[in-house]
């Protein structure tokens, strides 16, 4: 049993490709926070999020061996994820049944856990915040909460979301500076 979690990006498709089922585990490891923001932020829904993400893990480990680059997986992972979203979104039923297959690889790719973030969500503390961040823009909103929620490195923000790691800092700045004024405005104090 190796630690994957040591290992690139592009070290895990290329086990993943070899049938390693437990290094594409963790490739769905590092990237499932981002998807799930993702398809929560076209859904508006987390439950069918949590849906696409799962239909999403399935079609990129069926897909894998069509990935040209492997150093973009966090990018095709992107897409595969937002594309599944939309449709799901535009079909508004349930995604096809799951093949035999299907269920061996989600049974490989690690449960949807709770962050600690997203248990605090739920207090009344944060619902008021919560409310703020709905408030920015989307991509303001998403870089937020892979950075804070999801405790996504600046890189792999990048990466997943095809940008230079210069846009992404940014857009967590640009973020900060409309969520302080935001939050200001609605009288929000800081416990320090």
């Amino acid at each position: 049993m190796s630690d994957w979690s040591k290992y690139s990006d592009v070290e895990l498709v290329i086990a993943s490709l070899l049938g390693n089922l437990d290094a594409f585990g963790e490739l769905i490891t590092r990237y499932r926070p981002a998807m799930i923001e993702v398809a929560r932020e076209i859904l508006r829904d987390e439950i069918a999020a949590e849906d696409v993400v799962q239909d999403a893990c399935v079609l990129a480990f069926k897909a894998l061996p069509q990935l040209e680059r492997f150093d973009r997986f966090g990018s095709w992972l992107y897409s595969i994820t937002r594309n599944r979203a939309i449709r799901y979104r535009k079909r508004s039923e349930r995604m096809e049944p799951r093949s035999d297959i299907d269920l061996i690889v989600l049974k490989r790719c690690p449960p949807i856990t709770e962050t600690p973030a997203r248990i605090l969500e739920r207090r009344e503390r944060y619902r008021e915040l919560n409310e703020t961040i709905e408030g920015l823009p989307s991509e303001y909103r998403l870089v937020i909460r892979m950075y804070y929620w999801d405790e996504m490195p600046l890189e792999r923000i990048a990466d997943f979301l095809s940008v230079p790691v210069s846009t992404v800092k940014w857009r967590l700045f640009k973020a900060r500076q409309l969520l302080r004024r935001k939050l200001i405005k609605r009288g929000f104090q800081d416990e320090r």
